[in-house]
């Protein structure tokens, strides 16, 4: 996983931290990455005042140090408390700090509110987010894919298909979910007539890292793909599911689409959010987006 040498891990400072930083080591000891910065965003609560910085970081470093087993002593440890609003300062805060990928907790059919946050920081991020439900096991077997045989898929799949060769997991699932009954078509790529998926799977793979990994190709028809993503994910024992991110240029690139939200804010497994090469965004635009600027004091 070479794209990803510079990590953050977004913390609440409550127990459902302990889950995300052991998946975040499992990751760390297999990619080996140059530093690992753990970042929490103090709330106040019914108007107390957050605790002084150093004792927050304190904190961090503590529960820190009894979850982040096995990682070489090389990679670098930070920890920063950052003030302000939530998202504009993780986000903020990971282009300063050139972020590869952001590792952020997330509660599965909590209120919508909540919901919305992680849609909109995995939306606004300048680089690739992992999503990790809370209480996952800090383990990688097998990998499911969403394609849509276009250029961020292919990215998406030779990202999974390394994460899946550090891990030593038994496959890649590439799954293709379509909705017609006579020619699939796709923003990237001229139409393909349905029947000719196999070909079409062939074509799509040839150019792609797949790092020595089998890649499994499923085909599904059906007129709701979110949803056909999280139960083919179950159906397949899927313990990590990898997507792109959706756009050409930089406007386009903090573009999820309905798809990749329905898959969000219901993620049961981890969720790897693929940020396109190419696609990073402009931190002034982003910032001064009205929309991104409606956060709430508490991420999950």
């Amino acid at each position: 996983m070479q794209r990803f040498r510079r990590i953050m891990v977004a913390l609440t400072r409550s127990e459902r931290d302990q889950s995300l930083i052991r998946y975040a080591a499992l990751i760390a000891r297999l990619g080996k990455p140059d530093e690992v910065r753990f970042v929490h965003v103090p709330g106040t609560e019914n108007g107390v005042k957050a605790k002084p910085h150093d004792e927050l970081a304190a904190e961090l470093s503590g529960m820190v140090s009894e979850n982040f087993a096995g990682v070489p002593e090389s990679v670098e440890r930070h920890f920063h408390i950052l003030r302000g609003s939530l998202i504009d300062g993780l986000l903020s805060f990971a282009a300063e700090q050139h972020a590869d990928l952001i590792f952020v907790g997330h509660r599965p059919g909590h209120r919508p509110g909540r919901k919305a946050l992680i849609r909109r920081l995995t939306m606004k991020a300048p680089c690739s987010v992992w999503i990790v439900p809370d209480g996952s096991t800090p383990e990688i077997s097998r990998v499911l894919v969403p394609v849509d045989f276009s250029e961020h898929s292919a990215d998406a799949l030779d990202v999974a298909a390394g994460v899946a060769n550090l891990a030593g997991a038994m496959e890649c699932i590439a799954l293709h979910v379509y909705h017609t009954n006579a020619v699939i078509t796709y923003e990237e790529s001229a139409p393909i007539v349905k029947g000719q998926e196999e070909e079409a799977f062939e074509r799509f793979i040839a150019p792609v890292n797949l790092h020595g990994v089998k890649v499994r190709p499923v085909f599904i028809e059906s007129e709701d793909i979110a949803d056909t993503i999280h139960k083919a994910a179950r159906e397949q024992e899927a313990d990590l599911k990898v997507m792109p991110t959706r756009g050409r240029s930089r406007s386009a690139a903090i573009l999820l689409g309905s798809v990749a939200e329905g898959v969000i804010v219901e993620a049961r497994t981890p969720l790897l959010m693929v940020k396109h090469f190419g696609a990073k965004l402009n931190l002034l635009e982003t910032l001064l987006d009205r929309a991104f600027r409606r956060d709430s004091p508490h991420f999950n």
